[in-house]
């Protein structure tokens, strides 16, 4: 998923005129140019999440040719397995990782957009797969992983973790959430996330207690892989 970076521009028409808007349905009493950088300052940390609509751009048939889950996730998928999807957006892995897990497999799917779970549910209905798909809303309150404590036998963050603010907490998550001896496929794009800023997440998440295996070696991303020990 996509990182806007806003800082040190206006935003786009769009932008603006969604900040007008709340401009004025606040009240506001300073000047339309120091309302609109405070507006913009307000919203920053939600301009890192990859609006619900772009996850169609994550979909297109090509990008098969640098991302193809099959020969990526195979590896470490069997019939069975529940497995995690965090931040699943509206299936691109989601879908292909239920065929491999199978009727007899569960796929957890998070993310913190509804309407990416409505389209990924849509999705799966059309591929057969709506019985193994598990959408899951992220409402940021402590029941948003209730009951998934050491349930799941693998994890993918694929383009995910640099949205998230609070990647310390994120590690900490999945890791109470896999089983012993499962593995965490991590992966950033490097478009969005330095090399400095993947290993300081591969730090966070050691000190959650993963045990770092490896490189995953996938075209286009800072990717590696983990272990819960």
């Amino acid at each position: 998923m996509a990182k806007h970076d806003t800082s040190g521009t206006l935003p786009s028409l769009t932008g603006q005129i969604v900040l007008l808007t709340d401009y004025h349905r606040k009240k506001r009493t300073e000047p339309i140019s120091i309302a609109i950088k405070k507006l913009k300052t307000e919203t920053m940390e939600y301009s890192k999440v990859c609006p619900w609509w772009m996850g169609y751009m994550l979909l297109v048939p090509i990008r098969k040719f640098s991302h193809n889950p099959q020969k990526i996730l195979s590896p470490y998928l069997k019939p069975g397995m529940r497995v995690i999807d965090f931040g699943c957006a509206m299936g691109y892995f989601s879908l292909p990782m239920a065929q491999m897990v199978g009727s007899s497999g569960k796929v957890y799917c998070f993310d913190i957009q509804q309407k990416m779970l409505d389209k990924l549910k849509c999705r799966a209905e059309k591929a057969g797969v709506r019985e193994i798909i598990e959408p899951k809303l992220i409402a940021g309150n402590e029941s948003d992983f209730e009951g998934m404590e050491q349930s799941a036998d693998f994890a993918l963050l694929f383009a995910v973790a640099h949205e998230v603010p609070d990647r310390k907490k994120l590690f900490a998550d999945l890791y109470r959430m896999l089983k012993p001896q499962s593995f965490l496929y991590f992966a950033e794009p490097p478009g969005h996330v330095k090399k400095e800023e993947f290993q300081q997440s591969v730090s966070l998440a050691e000190q959650a207690g993963f045990n770092v295996l490896g490189p995953a070696n996938v075209s286009k991303t800072h990717s590696v892989i983990l272990q819960k020990l």
